[in-house]
């Protein structure tokens, strides 16, 4: 018991002579310094405290050594400068610690950055690798599933061609032929409606509306893509039509006769381009053709896949359209042969224009066309077929008959009237004409002269046709009886529907005769002139 008493004496001494030493520094420098100076020896707190706490005083000895003196916390005069020391010391510790600390945060703050830069780095790098080692995949798959579709279709060609043989042996042992009935069937497949669409080209509003719209038929397997050269997702061999939506940026022609060859059973190909590509030169289209060209890179497209059409044998349609925007008011629609016109074209409405010359204008086929919108609110399917009508010839006037004028009155004024001054000297028409009356009017077929000079060439060749008993045909054209050359011509038209009107269009025509622009205004703008003049005297 006696040393745990000594030990609390120590304990407590020691914290007095603590607390004195903090009190010195206030009463030593006090204003006036009269006030007087702890003296606080070992020996006085341990009396205090055995006063206090009923303990023993500690020893004289004890209190001796911590009493004040020379080395004591005090010094003889009462002014206490070691604690001040002691407080800058334990203060110069404690901001060594702080920067310690600090420095030891910042360092753990620097530790944490570079290891989540790391782990980003590892992240990237493993994604990077991770899509390497897919498109590796996907492209391995696409390769074989391309072999196993390259042997199936061999096999298959061989059934067929098996299957064919029999058929052939069959029919003609029974006495028949199968010619006649393949080219019907390969006319008659070959503008068959679409049963897979895939839409080919950038993402425009004008390739998601097409889009859509192909979609809502029924029946239809379709794919897309939204650049050319994005092709993996696609199954685009399976297709029998492509549209090419290129009404902005110019497709590139190579990659677009790549897609096409693609394909093993296409049947339609359908561009979408921009009004003029045949204009490129004249104004405004040359400031649109200046800078990048893109008038004649579009141009280019569309006579490779004519050319392309010519060799696979499938059809195509070119439409032109205007500036594609979101006009409402813009809701009609006109249609023209050819490259024409300038105006602008709701993006709705060139979606539907592209529906009807993918399904239901047989017109459009094998035909390039200019669109452009009108102020309506809608175009109903029969404007649509109207329109199209156009195309066929195709049309170069029409007018509507006024004044309540009958069309079968205006019909016999062209049959008996009108048509009979081409066929007398002096017409004005640099190509003379046969008149060939119809139903609806009168056509003018446009008859050549020909040379009777015969080279001996063509003596040669028409002897070499006479041993054979066939036609010699000069110059690739043989006199077959009216109607049946290919000369071109015009055909005019008077129908009561959809009202009462006059239409003339090209007739007799074939892609190697160049179109007899002269002799055509000439005919033409005596029509106009005529009908006028005859419909404001049925009037009077």
């Amino acid at each position: 018991g006696g040393s745990s008493d000594f030990a609390r004496n120590m304990a407590l001494a020691l914290l007095l002579t603590v607390l004195g030493a903090c009190a010195a520094p206030s009463l030593a420098f006090s204003p006036g310094g009269s006030l007087p100076s702890p003296r606080l020896s070992f020996a006085h707190s341990s009396a205090l405290s055995s006063g206090v706490m009923g303990r023993p005083p500690v020893p004289s000895a004890v209190g001796a050594t911590l009493s004040p003196g020379r080395n004591s916390l005090f010094r003889p005069n009462g002014r206490g400068r070691a604690a001040p020391m002691a407080l800058r010391m334990a203060q110069d510790d404690m901001d060594d610690l702080a920067k310690k600390f600090e420095q030891e945060k910042q360092t753990r703050i620097e530790m944490d950055k570079i290891f989540s830069d790391a782990s980003k780095d590892l992240e990237n790098l493993a994604n990077k690798e991770m899509e390497t080692l897919k498109e590796e995949t996907e492209g391995l798959l696409q390769q074989r599933e391309e072999e196993w579709e390259a042997l199936g279709n061999k096999a298959a060609e061989a059934m067929v061609g098996k299957v064919d043989s029999l058929a052939e042996d069959f029919l003609k042992k029974a006495g028949r032929s199968t010619d006649d009935d393949d080219d019907d069937f390969e006319e008659m497949e070959r503008f068959l409606g679409p049963s897979e669409v895939a839409v080919v080209g950038e993402k425009t509003p004008l390739r998601d509306e097409v889009e859509a719209r192909v979609r809502g038929y029924g029946g239809l397997e379709m794919s897309s893509c939204e650049r050319l050269l994005e092709t993996r997702g696609m199954v685009i061999e399976k297709s029998d039509t492509l549209v090419f939506v290129g009404d902005g940026d110019a497709l590139d022609r190579y990659t677009v006769e790549r897609l096409i060859k693609r394909c093993q059973k296409l049947r339609r190909v359908v561009i979408v381009s921009s009004l003029g590509v045949e204009r490129s030169n004249l104004f405004p289209f040359s400031l649109q053709n200046a800078l990048t060209g893109s008038l004649d890179k579009k141009r280019d497209v569309e006579l490779g896949v004519i050319e392309l059409s010519k060799k696979l044998g499938f059809a195509f349609s070119m439409l032109r359209v205007g500036k594609v925007g979101t006009d409402a008011s813009l809701g009609g629609v006109q249609v023209a042969a050819g490259d024409q016109m300038s105006e602008d074209i709701n993006v709705g409405v060139a979606a539907d224009a592209v529906v009807q010359a993918l399904m239901l204008q047989p017109a459009a086929l094998n035909c390039s066309m200019s669109l452009v919108g009108v102020k309506a609110k809608e175009v109903t399917q029969d404007e649509w077929d109207d329109e199209f009508l156009r195309l066929e010839g195709p049309e170069v006037w029409r007018e509507a008959l006024t004044g309540g004028v009958s069309a079968d009155a205006c019909r016999d004024f062209v049959q008996q009237g009108w048509s009979k001054r081409w066929s007398k000297s002096g017409s004005g028409l640099t190509t003379p004409v046969r008149l060939e009356e119809t139903k609806q009017g009168v056509r003018l077929v446009f008859v050549p002269p020909k040379s009777d000079f015969v080279s001996f060439k063509e003596e040669k060749a028409m002897e070499k046709a006479r041993d054979k008993g066939e036609e010699y045909e000069k110059d690739g054209v043989s006199a077959k009886g009216p109607g049946k050359d290919q000369d071109g011509g015009i055909e005019v038209i008077v129908e009561d529907s959809p009202f009462p009107r006059v239409r003339a269009r090209r007739c007799n025509m074939c892609e190697e005769i160049p179109v007899k622009e002269m002799s055509e205004q000439v005919i033409i703008g005596s029509l106009q002139k005529e009908i006028k003049a005859w419909t404001e005297k049925e009037e009077r």
